[in-house]
């Protein structure tokens, strides 16, 4: 499941509707567009979180059902594995640190997405499903 990113008018107020879902006590640290950067069209990380370039990024909105169904799931995964595998999250709808940029740099067209790093640094999609089973399965199979 996931909600279809729909654009903005350009004269609509920001309001705090657009809190940050995470916080980095809860296993999954918040990232802004300056914690990445593009490089041939791809989109690399640059954060001391993730200094083994390996992690998942969720790319939400604070206001999609879908991802706030899931964040309960992510932080408990976070926690679970703090200390072998990273977890990040970025707010799409964060003008304030620019992160709406992040949709296009990151080819999100739809949320929540789930993103790995490669081991290179550069952010890949994650195609399976957003499920609390599914991801331990691959953090099993990858760490």
């Amino acid at each position: 499941m996931s909600c279809v990113i729909k654009k903005k008018k350009e004269d609509e107020d920001v309001i705090p509707l657009y809190r940050n879902l995470f916080h980095s006590d809860n296993g999954v640290h918040e990232l802004t567009l300056k914690d990445f950067y593009q490089d041939k069209n791809k989109l690399f990380i640059k954060n001391k979180f993730f200094p083994k370039n390996k992690g998942f990024i969720l790319f939400y909105a604070p206001w999609c059902s879908h991802c706030k169904k899931f964040k309960s799931d992510y932080e408990n995964l976070a926690l679970d594995y703090i200390q072998l595998f990273p977890f990040g999250a970025v707010n799409t709808e964060n003008v304030k640190d620019e992160n709406d940029k992040l949709r296009v740099f990151a080819d999100i067209d739809k949320i929540p997405r789930l993103k790995i790093i490669h081991k290179e640094g550069y952010l890949v999609d994650y195609d399976s499903n957003l499920t609390y089973d599914d991801l331990l399965y691959f953090l099993n199979m990858n760490i």
